[in-house]
């Protein structure tokens, strides 16, 4: 089920940079700021693995158990370094990477810093239009059911909801209690969300950056070269949409034709086992009735 939530995503350019040896870019914006536009540029420019959402989806257990003890406050700046090296990554951004953008900044003191942006006015539509609806269907019992029996990963419901009622780094509240919150405290949120960052990561070491800026900004703050094509510029809203809407299918497949289908099914095989027992029982009656 995570895979079918993460399928549709952009591919990735051809990856060469197999075993870098420390996270080079750290993105610390929230989602739905041009984080998978980010990723993209990312990996054209590196070469390299950007975690980003879609590598926890798709992951292994390990990419479960790293959030867990993320969200616990039981990481420390090996444990950090341990993992992403073992998985092969050389940047990150998006949730959950970003929610804990200042503990991976202290465990890689050379990593630049990419603050991901918007208008702030725009993030709360932006969000409840596309990754909050799945978030939706997860205060449902069926559907959380539903993505379980699709992921033998342990903890991943637990996972989910450490990182949605975790705080970030200088926040009063985690993000799915600002969007609960309505649009108002939503953009306020977003706002404090940017200062945190900006007053903690020294000036020379962080980039604001909006994909409307394109890949000047970008690569001049990273030393690489400007690429020979537009800037990425992805936007999966409709995929989410549509991923949305196939669960919604598959699950009144599982929760309502299913158990009718079994039901009905259920009934007539009873009422074929009665009419065998009594066709045998009848039988029996007039053999009993010969050998009498």
């Amino acid at each position: 089920m995570t895979s079918l939530i993460a399928r549709g995503l952009p591919k990735e350019d051809e990856i060469t940079n197999l075993h870098p040896e420390e996270i080079l870019v750290i993105g610390a914006g929230l989602p739905r700021t041009g984080t998978l536009s980010l990723k993209t540029a990312l990996v054209k420019l590196y070469k390299g693995k950007c975690y980003h959402m879609k590598e926890v989806f798709i992951g292994d257990q390990e990419d479960v158990s790293i959030w867990i003890d993320a969200a616990q406050g039981n990481n420390s700046a090996e444990d950090w370094r341990r993992f992403f090296k073992k998985k092969g990554y050389v940047s990150g951004c998006d949730y959950p990477f970003s929610l804990f953008w200042k503990q991976i900044a202290d465990a890689y003191p050379n990593a630049k810093v990419v603050l991901s942006t918007r208008d702030p006015g725009t993030w709360y539509k932006s969000v409840t239009e596309s990754i909050w609806k799945i978030h939706e269907l997860q205060k449902q019992w069926t559907y959380r059911l539903m993505f379980n029996m699709f992921d033998p990963r342990k903890g991943s419901e637990k996972m989910f909801q450490l990182i949605g009622s975790k705080p970030g780094y200088g926040m009063n509240q985690a993000m799915g209690e600002a969007i609960e919150a309505g649009p108002e405290v939503t953009r306020q949120y977003f706002i404090d969300w940017q200062e945190s960052v900006k007053n903690t990561i020294a000036p020379e070491r962080l980039l604001v950056h909006s994909a409307k800026e394109g890949w000047g900004p970008l690569c001049k703050f990273l030393g690489v070269p400007v690429p020979d094509e537009p800037y990425p510029r992805v936007n999966d809203s409709a995929q989410i949409q549509q991923k949305v809407s196939m669960l919604k299918r598959i699950h009144f497949v599982m929760f309502y034709v299913t158990p009718v289908l079994l039901a009905v099914s259920a009934y007539y095989r009873g009422e074929l086992v009665s009419a065998l027992t009594r066709a045998a029982s009848t039988g029996a009656a007039a053999v009993s009735k010969i050998f009498k």
